[in-house]
């Protein structure tokens, strides 16, 4: 059960405010990483690390990933089939979440300055 005190920071902080409040997480911290080869071969480097990373050591988001939707076109009387194109780039940058003491990372959002 979340606790009445406000959060602070920015949103990856308040999610980790939010999993530290619910008890248990395998979750060890947020990260920036930059992508290094684009999907569906994705590697990414964390900021410090000498390495990248590569599919088998990724769970990605899946508003990040190559996948088929279906939609309505006017109010649910026509329905279609789409394929959307993961976002991701090579050189975009991305919040990810260490679990596990760093052996495996989940790639949240493409990590965007305003």
């Amino acid at each position: 059960m979340l606790n009445k005190e406000p959060l602070e920071g920015g949103p990856p902080a308040k999610l980790a405010q939010i999993i530290k409040q619910l008890g248990h997480n395998d979750f060890d911290r947020f990260e920036i990483a930059t992508v290094t080869a684009a999907p569906p071969a994705l590697s990414l480097r964390i900021n410090g690390m000498k390495f990248d990373l590569d599919a088998s050591d990724l769970v990605v988001a899946e508003h990040l990933t190559t996948r088929k939707v279906t939609v309505s076109s006017d109010g649910g009387n026509v329905w279609t089939e789409m394929h959307v194109k993961s976002p991701l780039e090579v050189g975009d940058r991305v919040i990810v979440a260490s679990m596990n003491n760093g052996q495996a990372y989940v790639v949240l959002d493409r990590a965007i300055t305003l």
